[in-house]
């Protein structure tokens, strides 16, 4: 009886995650155009060429079964590579073989993938009771904080994306990335913010550290401590993606043992759980900009009410630093819709107070300032 219900049973194992549509959408891919076209993008991209990848994804389509196939902030950074070409900081550079290296597809980061998840699960407690496994892992590696710093760092993702993936060309542009792949996890405390830097200091050794602002301090007030990698640039410094907002005391114990980061903030998620926020935005991590997506928008949405309302009393509320504005303004400059949009057409009125803001941007959106006056400045 029993054997003869064994073979009774269907030979495709049910889906660990309780959706079979899941499942079934995998195996469409690889009997689509989508499938071949992947690997021809992640190849494309791996040489440095953004143009030659957005052709083959404009080629395949975006739309496979109903559902979108290429995450939107690929196709943004694509574009951004493409469209702001010569302009691009050589850090943005290293921040796209970042990316790349996240994506990863090689066999031999399926063990990588595996404990960075691991440990990302260790960190906040445990296995997420409102979510199914799979749909849990897959919220894991495309928003966890500490399965990303896990993943490139600790296990080594970025170092081998560098040794066996990355073309010399591509790492020929990049900015010390070498140097990246070994940065160490920092605790520090937010002194001072201006336009273009922000002054961190150690809090266990008083050492100061200056990094360029394009957003790593949005979410961090002066005084308050956050925990990431500070990594060097040819002239300076700055965050590899924006770092983590944390108590005094997980800070201090990270400056203090920085290889112990994960079980710092364990024991911190275990006290106080929701006080760190280790789950980051869809869009969270950007190429250009440290500031979450949709705060780009209120920030956007600030400063036109500034310029419109220069003496409401309420715009306190809505822009709180006025020197973070400039990297605001950095982040939705660079946004391929806002580049199409400018170059389109810009009234004389915004040129003028787009020019203001030349001197007090970051590259490249104060190249970009000054490419669009110019055009249009020409073709009136």
């Amino acid at each position: 009886m029993s054997k003869r219900k064994k073979h009774e049973r269907s030979p495709r194992p049910p889906s660990r995650s309780g959706d079979p549509r899941r499942r079934s959408f995998a195996e469409k891919v690889v009997d689509s155009p989508y499938w071949p076209a992947m690997f021809a993008v992640i190849d494309a991209e791996a040489r440095g060429d953004a143009k030659a990848a957005l052709e083959i994804v404009h080629r395949a389509g975006n739309q496979l079964d109903g559902e979108q196939f290429w995450h939107p902030l690929r196709i943004e950074r694509l574009e951004q590579m493409w469209m702001l070409g010569a302009t691009m900081p050589r850090w943005a550079h290293s921040r796209w073989i970042v990316s790349q290296a996240m994506q990863g597809t090689q066999p031999r980061n399926k063990w990588r993938m595996s404990k960075a998840i691991q440990v990302a699960m260790e960190v906040r407690g445990g296995p997420d009771p409102l979510r199914d496994r799979e749909d849990d892992r897959i919220q894991i590696m495309d928003r966890d904080w500490v399965y990303r710093q896990t993943f490139l760092y600790e296990l080594g993702g970025l170092e081998a994306f560098l040794r066996h993936n990355a073309s010399g060309d591509l790492i020929a542009g990049a900015d010390r990335i070498w140097e990246w792949a070994r940065a160490s996890m920092r605790g520090v405390r937010l002194l001072e913010r201006e336009p273009r830097h922000l002054l961190w200091e150690d809090p266990e050794t008083g050492e100061q550290v200056r990094t360029i602002n394009i957003g790593a301090g949005m979410l961090v007030e002066e005084g308050e401590c956050a925990i990431g990698r500070i990594v060097p640039l040819e002239s300076g410094a700055m965050f590899e993606t924006a770092p983590l907002r944390v108590s005094d005391e997980v800070a201090y114990a990270v400056a203090d043992e920085p290889d112990r980061w994960t079980e710092v903030l364990r024991e911190a998620c275990a006290q106080g759980p929701g006080e760190i926020w280790i789950r980051r935005g869809l869009r969270d991590y950007g190429l250009l900009t440290d500031i979450p997506h949709a705060l780009v928008n209120l920030a956007m949405d600030a400063g036109l009410h500034a310029f419109h309302h220069p003496d409401d009393e309420e715009l306190a509320e809505l822009f709180t630093h006025p020197a973070d504005y400039p990297a605001c303004l950095a982040a939705w400059l660079v946004r391929p819709a806002s580049i199409r949009a400018l170059r389109a057409g810009l009234p004389p009125e915004g040129r003028a107070a787009l020019l203001g803001f030349a001197d007090f941007v970051r590259e490249p959106a104060a190249s970009l300032i000054r490419d669009l006056v110019d055009h249009h400045e020409e073709a009136a």
